[in-house]
């Protein structure tokens, strides 16, 4: 972990895995740049699957998350990484700074953004305050996801990770047999995990399940 207020990661023991994960390998790679120096070793991945392997690979301790990877949103990502580690550290990537932004990172369960536009001192800066624990979110923002969390209401159906990552997949329209392939399981597993989300869904259909999840992943980024 870094210490004190420096955002050079001087004085850092032991290597430092970061995750990188944006649909743009130009940007991935320009982040990696930022950041390579000293301790921090950066991983790339342009897929929520991907950056879900490295991860399990690297064991990171900080994640840069893009606001869209190639296979869905990266809020999804940010969920899927905060459930297998709620230890770690994330800061969302950006195209502006504004409150709606800054309340989409914070409620996905980010510490904090990136501006796509920031240069290498202003990303260095942001990494080490989260590698410290800090968050460098305005308390206007906390705020404002705090009146959302009380305007929104409870008891919506809330899906199991083994289902969120079986929703992935058939949004990619594969079989539920390919699913099962890819996963490792039964066809009759993935046939019950997928009559399990169009009941929480609330649809009748494969095919009326893109608008839903569509929505979910809205409110989540909300």
């Amino acid at each position: 972990m870094l210490s004190g207020g420096n955002a050079d990661p001087e004085g850092v023991s032991q290597s430092v895995h970061v995750l990188i994960a944006s649909a743009s390998p130009a940007y991935a790679r320009g982040l990696a740049a930022f950041l390579e120096d000293g301790p921090l070793v950066p991983v790339v991945a342009h897929t929520i699957d991907g950056a879900l392997t490295r991860a399990t690979e690297t064991a990171p301790a900080l994640a840069l998350v893009d606001e869209r990877l190639g296979d869905g949103p990266g809020s999804e990502l940010v969920g899927e990484l905060l459930r297998r580690d709620p230890g770690l550290r994330v800061l969302c990537t950006v195209r502006d700074d504004g409150p709606e932004a800054q309340v989409a990172a914070l409620a996905a369960g980010a510490c904090g953004v990136v501006l796509t536009t920031w240069p290498r001192e202003l990303v260095a800066e942001a990494a080490a305050d989260a590698l410290r624990g800090v968050s460098r979110f305005e308390i206007g923002v906390v705020r404002s996801l705090a009146d959302m969390a009380r305007r929104s209401g409870a008891g919506e159906a809330r899906l199991t990770e083994q289902e969120r990552v079986v929703l992935r997949l058939m949004r990619q329209h594969l079989t539920y047999k390919e699913i099962a392939q890819r996963l490792g399981v039964s066809w009759h597993t993935v046939r019950t995990h997928a009559q399990s989300i169009l009941r929480k869904s609330g649809v009748h259909s494969r095919r009326d399940l893109d608008g839903w999840a569509a929505r979910l992943d809205e409110r989540e980024a909300a």
